[in-house]
């Protein structure tokens, strides 16, 4: 993600952390392992962070582009929708 960001510094990302075999979807293992990474290495100053723990998703939002785009986050949402049918 960090190299679509400098080359792109309108970009904006998502990721849901799948649950592995045995684990329900709410917050799995790979979310806290992905999650750890975003945080620390995107800043709230560029993006916004959304997080949805009972799906293990997480939305960052660059604010230069919501700033120009005010709908942005539901387009992503819709697209998530889009996606991953159990999102809804």
């Amino acid at each position: 993600m960090d190299e679509v960001a400098q080359k792109d510094p309108l970009a904006s990302f998502g990721f849901i952390g799948a649950n592995m075999e045995n684990e329900t979807e709410i917050y799995t293992k790979r979310f806290r392992v992905y999650e750890r990474y975003t945080t620390s290495y995107f800043d709230t100053k560029h993006f916004e962070h959304h997080v949805n723990y009972a799906k293990s998703a997480y939305l960052l939002v660059n604010r230069r582009q919501l700033e120009e785009r005010p709908t942005l986050l539901d387009e992503i949402v819709e697209g998530f929708k889009e996606l991953y049918p159990y999102f809804d």
